[in-house]
């Protein structure tokens, strides 16, 4: 790793996305869109402008209302908690689907604490059989000959954000029908978002391909063609591979479930312990807002882009984050290896957020940490019986947040 150089953020936007395209060569993909700009500002003039009533009509539409709030939440520039209470005073009972949305991001962080790395692997026998092909270069390339797929894959490259159903029909199409690996398929998709969460990305794989479900994930032309007003059926050529009932589907997608074999997930070795004495608040990127008790506190702060984390994120995400570093007050911004520049400043104690990622713990393995708790979406315990399922945990989180307000089979699920 080349030696550690401190970066002076620029406050002018063109000028500070420019800056980070200079200073990471390596990083691949397209720039950030003028539709997307990082940091609380954004994310709380996001959350204040939701129409509840349109979300509630028409969420599970590719062009639907939905509050494209997922890459704020992944970069801590706005809690869950923050987002459900204010949802909740505004919208009462009207916000509980935005809210079991936002329920199911605290579950999946909540099941990366308690799993940590087995979310890499299937955390349950899968119900059907899954494949272990590699993912065709026709996919990444965007030249399935299907309209719909190369266009999620086109909205993946240059956006970096997809629609929550068009993951879904993605993930089931390249999972059920090409019987490509899960795990390969969720790495690279998660290395191309600009949302990119370990855990809601990896679960959400495993929820389709029925690792941590009870059945598979899957669908037909009529399903897609219904959520997308036919967009990319209309005049679809090709012989679609989606065109037949649910039930046939099913015969022929699906044969007995094989194991697959399970992978490693390889870290560098420890190092040495510091002997530096010094205190310092570490800022990771899950905790990018200036109203975070640990930014608000005047110890020296520092972020560091270490290619242990950051090296093969593409431009768009590293540009994102430069916006939201640009809202945090005396914060040093460093690009280099973490250790290096800690101990360069003498540090040997940190402050920092809990997280399950364990890379990020790995960088501070050398120092006396203070991890502190991350704000829930709601403080009340979960069974582990309950964290089996998400309809188990809403069940019992929901019944906190609102009481006996809901309809039952909202309680259910």
């Amino acid at each position: 790793m080349a030696k550690a150089y401190k970066l002076t953020i620029p406050s002018d936007r063109a000028e500070r996305l420019q800056y980070i395209k200079r200073m990471f060569p390596q990083a691949g993909g397209t720039a950030l869109s003028d539709d997307w700009r990082g940091g609380r500002s954004e994310a709380t003039k996001r959350l204040n402008s939701i129409d509840i009533e349109a979300y509630n009509k028409n969420r599970y539409f590719i062009n639907g209302d939905v509050s494209r709030l997922s890459p704020y939440f992944r970069y801590g520039c706005l809690t869950l908690k923050e987002a459900a209470d204010h949802l909740q005073k505004q919208f009462g009972v009207e916000s509980e689907k935005l809210v079991q949305a936002l329920g199911r991001r605290d579950y999946s962080r909540r099941v990366w604490y308690q799993q940590g790395d087995k979310i890499f692997n299937n955390l349950e026998k899968s119900k059907v059989g899954l494949g272990d092909k590699p993912l065709p270069d026709y996919v990444r390339q965007m030249i399935t000959g299907l309209p719909c797929m190369d266009a999620f894959v086109r909205d993946l490259m240059q956006d970096g954000y997809v629609h929550n159903h068009a993951r879904k029909w993605f993930a089931a199409y390249v999972v059920h029908w090409l019987k490509v690996d899960w795990r390969e398929a969720a790495d690279w998709f998660e290395s191309l978002l600009l949302d990119g969460d370990k855990a809601s990305n990896h679960l959400s794989w495993q929820w389709v391909a029925s690792s941590f479900s009870s059945s598979p994930y899957f669908f037909n032309k009529d399903i897609l063609a219904r959520h997308t007003g036919e967009k990319h059926c209309a005049n679809c050529t090709v012989s679609c591979p989606f065109d037949a009932s649910v039930e046939m589907l099913d015969a022929k997608l699906f044969s007995v479930a094989e194991p697959l074999a399970e992978r490693t997930i390889s870290r560098p070795a420890t190092m040495h312990f510091s002997s530096n004495t010094a205190v310092a608040v570490f800022v990771h990127d899950e905790m990018l807002s200036a109203a975070h008790p640990l930014i608000q506190n005047s110890t020296a702060k520092f972020f560091v882009f270490d290619e242990h984390l950051y090296a093969k994120w593409p431009l768009k995400r590293l540009q994102f984050v430069a916006d939201c570093l640009s809202e945090l007050p005396n914060v040093e911004v460093w690009l280099g290896d973490t250790r290096d520049v800690l101990e360069s400043r003498g540090v040997g104690q940190l402050k920092t957020q809990n997280t399950p990622n364990k890379d990020i713990k790995q960088l501070l393995e050398s120092f006396q940490v203070d991890w502190q708790p991350e704000v829930k979406m709601i403080d009340v315990e979960v069974s582990d019986q309950r964290m089996k399922r998400f309809s188990r945990y809403w069940s019992k989180v929901s019944k906190a947040l609102y009481g006996d307000a809901l309809p039952e089979e909202s309680k259910t699920f």
